[in-house]
């Protein structure tokens, strides 16, 4: 059990339940059960809560080692981060429509009015607000072919979103919203305010900054079949300590590319001087890789993610999909440097066909250096989507493993899926959840 985890989640529902325990508190004797006061209470209830975990959702983006410690990885961050981001957005759609519910079905008109602009400004920068936040999270969840620099220049715009919520915030209390919320409500609004705009401003300016990174030039270039990249990295400086099967976010210095960051799993032993990072030609960026040149300059922050094997001490089955074997090789690339390792490893990797196979004669000479690592491909194309059962059939003995995934989501999913109804510990189940377009 991850007792981290557990405490950080404990400390957001903590977060989220403050404002409705002052609202309850104020209320004391004089809650009221009639069915205007209670859609207003839950109006009041949803926009308070709402709007924490929006404010929560900026300190979450910051890429902070505390917060991913707490977590167990970046990746597992960015999934929390969506989880609350996705209720905020539900709350705070709920906040207005049950303050108006106290209206129907008296006064339709009057109800139609409360949701619409006005001549008070404190309501109209919360339907700005919200009307924003849903257009934001509508390009997030639903505009695939959204170029990503313009995907992430879209994000900051949340940032004024959070602005006009908080001055909705803390002008509605004196003009439509007359009755005391409770006691201390602009101190509550001051504390969510500062941590939202903490988060939001440290992403923006600071980060950058503060965060652990190093200058890298590119040392070599190379393709590894079609559409994939293999870029060699050497520091200019001091370079980074990093483990195996973590990842970094790099930035090129190429005007072709853009310099927006982007994250990639390192595929070296760990803390090799140099850095290496293979690349599949995805997305709009990637497909620009092959205007890079030897001798640019590459920023690279981190590194990020909870992926190593060495957390295990149990022996371990890796499965690899696709491009997804990038954080393997590192690991693999140890493991033949260290012969010694008790643990055995059997990696089953997976792609559509033979010439997909990224650097598998790599992986087979790491084999021949290290007993204890095992290389097992499977060619979809030939034998189907791999499957448990195929593993199963393959290594025998899946029971008192420790599992590795990461590779398409759909694989991570079934796999995953059908190890927990084998009887394996979820906690014994790792995977790389951390995707970008």
């Amino acid at each position: 059990m991850n007792y981290k985890r557990l405490l950080a989640w404990f400390v957001i529902i903590i977060l989220a339940i403050i404002p409705v325990f002052l609202l309850m508190l104020g209320k004391g004797e004089n809650i009221p059960s009639d069915y205007g006061s209670i859609t207003h209470i839950l109006g009041q209830i949803t926009g308070l809560v709402g709007m924490t975990l929006f404010a929560v959702t900026f300190i979450l983006s910051t890429r902070i080692k505390f917060i991913e410690d707490a977590f167990g990885g970046l990746d597992k961050v960015y999934e929390v981060h969506g989880i609350l981001g996705g209720t905020a957005l539900i709350l705070i759609l709920f906040h207005p429509l049950l303050l108006v519910f106290k209206f129907i079905p008296e006064s339709i008109n009057l109800a139609a009015k409360y949701l619409l602009p006005s001549s008070y400004w404190s309501v109209n920068f919360g339907i700005i607000a919200l009307v924003g936040m849903i257009f934001l999270i509508f390009l997030t969840l639903y505009v695939r072919r959204m170029k990503y620099h313009n995907w992430k220049f879209s994000h900051k715009f949340l940032g004024i979103v959070f602005i006009l919520a908080i001055l909705h915030i803390f002008l509605v209390r004196g003009t439509i919203s007359q009755d005391n919320i409770f006691h201390g409500y602009y101190i509550y609004a001051a504390v969510i305010s500062l941590i939202g705009l903490g988060g939001f401003f440290y992403s923006i300016l600071f980060r950058d900054r503060i965060a652990p990174n190093s200058l890298y030039k590119i040392k070599s270039l190379s393709k590894r079949g079609e559409d994939v990249h293999e870029i060699i990295l050497s520091p200019e400086n001091e370079p980074l300590r990093y483990k195996s099967g973590q990842f970094v976010f790099v930035t090129f210095k190429n005007k072709i590319i853009g310099e927006e960051p982007h994250p990639f799993s390192i595929a070296s032993a760990s803390n090799s001087h140099s850095l290496r990072i293979i690349v599949k030609g995805l997305g709009d960026f990637t497909k620009n890789l092959s205007s890079l040149n030897v001798g640019d300059i590459v920023r690279v922050e981190g590194p990020y993610g909870r992926f190593n094997y060495k957390k295990s001490g149990k022996d371990q089955v890796w499965i690899a999909g696709g491009i997804g074997i990038t954080p393997f090789i590192g690991m693999a690339e140890e493991m033949a440097h260290n012969p010694n390792i008790k643990d055995k490893v059997e990696l089953c990797y997976t792609a559509r066909k033979h010439e997909d196979l990224i650097c598998i004669e790599e992986l087979k000479e790491f084999e021949s250096k290290n007993k204890n690592f095992r290389v097992i491909t499977w060619i979809s194309n030939e034998k189907g989507l791999i499957t448990v059962k195929d593993i199963e059939n393959i290594i025998k003995d899946l029971k008192d493993k420790e599992f590795f995934i990461c590779g398409p989501q759909r694989l991570k999913m079934d796999i995953k899926r059908d190890l927990i109804k084998r009887g394996i510990e979820k906690n014994r189940i790792h995977m790389e959840e951390f995707g970008f377009r």
